[in-house]
C-alpha cells in the first residue's frame, strides 16, 4: 500500500504530484476529491489541502467546460471593425451584446484594433445575427464584419508537466515540446440538444465561474433549496454531460505582477491553408503548453488563443516561425488588450419559458439606447 503524507511532510513528496492532480482535475473536476484521490492515489486531505491553498495561491482557477451543443447552443466568432464615431464606445456596445445579444467574450487586439466576439447563438439564428450585425454597419457603428460558425473546437487545460509548481514558475523544455504527440483537432459529430431548465443553466454558469464551489453556496446564492439544485446537479448537469470536463489554468494580473508572472493572451489567425499546411501547422500548435482554445472555422481559418507568460513571449515566437516557415504570410499574430477585454458565462439570462428568446428588434432597440 503506498504510503500517506501528512500536510506537513511534503518535502519528499513525487515532483510530479501536482501535476498529476492538475491533470485529474480536468477528468473530474476539483470538487469530486474522492474521485481525484482515487485516479492520482494521493491522501484525500493532501488532494483538498493543494486544491483549496496551494493552486489558488499559485493563481490556478477551475471553470467548467460546457457542452454548447446540449444546451442547444452553437459557437461562432465575429470579427468586428468599429467605425471611429464609435469606437470609445466599442466596449460599452459590446457589453450591452452580452444581455441581449449572447455575447460570450470579447476582446481587442492589437496592433490591429479590431475586436474579436464570440456568440453562443441559438441553433439555426446564425443568418439572423449576420443581419442584426449589417444594420449596425448601416447605421455607421461598424465599418466592416465577418461572422463565422465554429465547426470544430476545444478548450485546452494547462499542460502541467511544463509547470514548477515548487518556484510558481514555468519551465518549458521545447526540444521536449518538439517531441511530443500533437492532438488533432477533429469535428466532431454534434450532440443533440437536451431537454433543459432555467435551474440547469444556473448551476453550469455558477460552475463556470469557479468551479470549486460547493452546491450548497451556490444554492444559497441562488436562493434555491438545496435539495432541488442537488436533483438538477445530478441528473441534468452531470446525467446529461452538460459539463463533460474541466478546465483548470493559470492566470495571472498583468498589472499586479513580476515580470515572470505576467502573461500576454496572443492570438493567432490562419488563413488560406492547404490541407498540408493545416495538419502541419495544427499539429505544431497544439503541443504548446500555453494554448487555451483553438478552432476550425466555416471559412476554413484556423485559430489559437495562448495565454503565454511574459518572459517565454520570444521562446513561443521562435518555435512557431520554426514551426510555419514555409507557410508565406498566411498567418496574423495580435495580442488581446486586458483593459478591453472580457469573458461571461453561457447566456443563461437569454432561456425564458423554456427556449431561447432571439428577437432582432429587442437587441437593435437595446443598442440604441446605448
Amino acid at each position: 500500500m503506498a504510503r500517506t503524507k501528512s500536510l506537513e511532510t511534503t518535502k519528499d513528496e513525487p515532483t510530479n504530484l501536482e501535476a498529476r492532480i492538475a491533470s485529474a482535475i480536468s477528468l473530474a473536476g476539483p470538487r469530486n476529491v474522492a474521485e481525484i484521490s482515487r485516479l492520482t492515489r494521493v491522501h484525500p486531505e493532501t488532494v483538498r489541502y493543494k486544491i483549496k491553498k496551494r493552486f489558488e495561491r499559485l493563481g490556478f482557477r477551475f471553470h467548467a467546460d460546457v457542452n454548447l451543443a446540449k444546451l442547444g447552443l452553437q459557437p461562432n466568432v465575429a470579427t468586428l471593425n468599429f467605425s471611429r464615431a464609435y469606437y470609445d464606445k466599442a466596449t460599452k456596445i459590446l457589453g450591452r451584446l452580452n444581455d441581449v445579444g449572447y455575447l460570450t467574450f470579447y476582446g481587442k487586439i492589437v496592433p490591429q484594433g479590431h475586436f474579436i466576439a464570440e456568440f453562443a447563438l441559438p441553433e439555426g439564428k446564425a443568418e439572423q445575427y449576420e443581419r442584426f450585425l449589417s444594420k449596425l454597419k448601416a447605421r455607421g457603428i461598424l465599418d466592416g464584419f465577418a461572422l463565422n460558425h465554429i465547426t470544430a473546437g476545444r478548450s485546452k487545460t494547462m499542460d502541467a508537466r511544463f509547470f514548477n509548481f515548487s518556484s510558481g514558475r514555468w519551465e518549458v523544455d521545447w526540444e521536449r515540446v518538439r517531441s511530443l504527440a500533437a492532438t488533432p483537432l477533429t469535428i466532431e459529430k454534434a450532440s443533440a440538444a437536451s431537454d433543459i431548465d432555467y435551474q440547469d443553466l444556473l448551476v453550469v454558469k455558477e460552475l463556470q465561474k469557479d468551479a470549486r464551489q460547493h452546491l450548497t453556496d451556490i444554492a444559497r446564492k441562488l436562493k434555491l433549496h438545496q435539495k432541488a439544485l442537488e436533483y438538477h446537479y445530478r441528473t441534468h448537469v452531470q446525467g446529461r454531460e452538460l459539463v463533460p470536463s474541466y478546465k483548470i489554468r493559470w492566470t495571472q494580473d498583468t498589472t499586479k505582477r513580476p515580470a515572470h508572472a505576467s502573461v500576454i493572451t496572443t492570438r493567432l489567425t490562419f488563413q488560406n491553408l492547404t490541407p498540408a499546411e493545416y495538419h502541419s501547422i495544427q499539429s505544431a500548435i497544439s503541443k504548446i503548453p500555453f494554448l487555451w482554445t483553438e478552432s476550425v472555422l466555416d471559412n476554413k481559418a484556423y485559430v489559437a488563443t495562448l495565454n503565454v507568460p511574459v518572459l517565454d513571449i520570444l521562446e513561443v515566437s521562435n518555435y512557431i516561425n520554426d514551426a510555419i516557415s514555409d507557410s508565406g504570410g498566411k498567418m496574423e499574430m495580435g495580442y488581446i488588450r486586458p483593459s478591453q477585454a472580457h469573458s461571461y458565462t453561457i447566456p443563461y439570462n437569454m432561456f425564458q419559458k423554456g427556449e431561447w428568446r432571439f428577437t432582432v428588434s429587442e437587441m437593435d432597440s437595446v443598442l440604441r439606447r446605448s
